[in-house]
């Protein structure tokens, strides 16, 4: 994988005095595989946060992952509060221009043993225009802020949808596609995420939609059976199954409804594997 490369400022807002004992190694994560994006010693009781990306930042979903121990005992701490706040900034015709994207706030997993929360980027850094994130933690200890500039790419097959409505014009929406993450002949996970623009800084999550899914193999020109289409679990996430009968290129049709007024017809993820 790439090295990623990031701009880091960290800023502490509150703090106490760091304990003077040697550090004991960073422990071991289960989080290690994935891609180390930032680390950094806040001096908040002398606690390290290690954040991590699956992958390089692209536009669609990006699951980020916040590791916090104590650099002394190594102990996981999971009493912190986080938020994430992305701000793309723009220059068009001379003015400029700032926009947020859709997130998911960060809470605690015990089966990961870190802090889990996902930014959908919904453009990439270009020439006219960059991204920003910054993270705001706190406990009943401290504060501060981290902030770091991902350069977010487009992937070959798009992982990020958007539209306008088909029957409300004035309504934009944001599909994203969550799984599969690694397909495979047979049986998969399908989910989506869905959301909706309703100002420059409000990107809220969509449920109660009906989705339908149609997978087809545009070279061989045949669908597959046994598919399951996804249904709305909240927080904007939507849950099916796919079957993928061969290796390929795969195109997987949506058509989204809100009751009888037709949101899209029309658009697909393309998935080769």
């Amino acid at each position: 994988m790439n090295k990623l490369k990031f701009i880091l400022t960290l800023v502490v807002i509150t703090s106490l005095n760091s304990c003077k004992k040697e550090e004991a190694p960073t422990p071991e994560s289960p989080l290690k595989d994935m891609a180390l994006v930032l680390s950094s010693k806040t001096n908040v009781d002398a606690y390290k946060l290690d954040i991590y990306m699956m992958e390089d930042p692209f536009v669609g979903f990006n699951k980020i992952y916040i590791e916090v121990y104590d650099s002394i005992s190594g102990e996981r701490a999971s009493d912190w509060n986080f938020t994430l706040k992305p701000m793309m900034t723009m220059m068009m015709n001379g003015t400029t221009m700032q926009h947020t994207s859709p997130v998911e706030q960060p809470k605690f997993s015990k089966e990961m043993n870190a802090y889990e929360g996902a930014v959908v980027f919904i453009m990439p850094t270009s020439d006219m225009g960059v991204w920003n994130m910054d993270i705001a933690f706190e406990n009943n200890r401290g504060s501060g802020t981290l902030q770091f500039s991902p350069k977010v790419v487009e992937k070959d097959n798009p992982a990020l949808l958007s539209f306008l409505s088909a029957s409300n014009p004035d309504k934009k929406y944001f599909v994203a596609l969550l799984n599969p993450t690694k397909p495979d002949v047979g049986i998969n996970d399908f989910e989506i995420g869905i959301y909706t623009k309703e100002s420059m800084m409000s990107f809220p999550t969509v449920d109660g939609l009906e989705v339908t899914i149609a997978p087809e193999m545009p070279t061989m020109g045949h669908g597959s059976p046994d598919n399951v289409n996804p249904v709305s679990m909240g927080n904007g996430h939507y849950k099916g199954s796919v079957n993928f009968t061969m290796s390929g290129l795969w195109h997987v049709n949506l058509t989204i409804k809100d009751g009888d007024n037709m949101i899209d017809e029309g658009h697909y993820f393309a998935i080769e594997f």
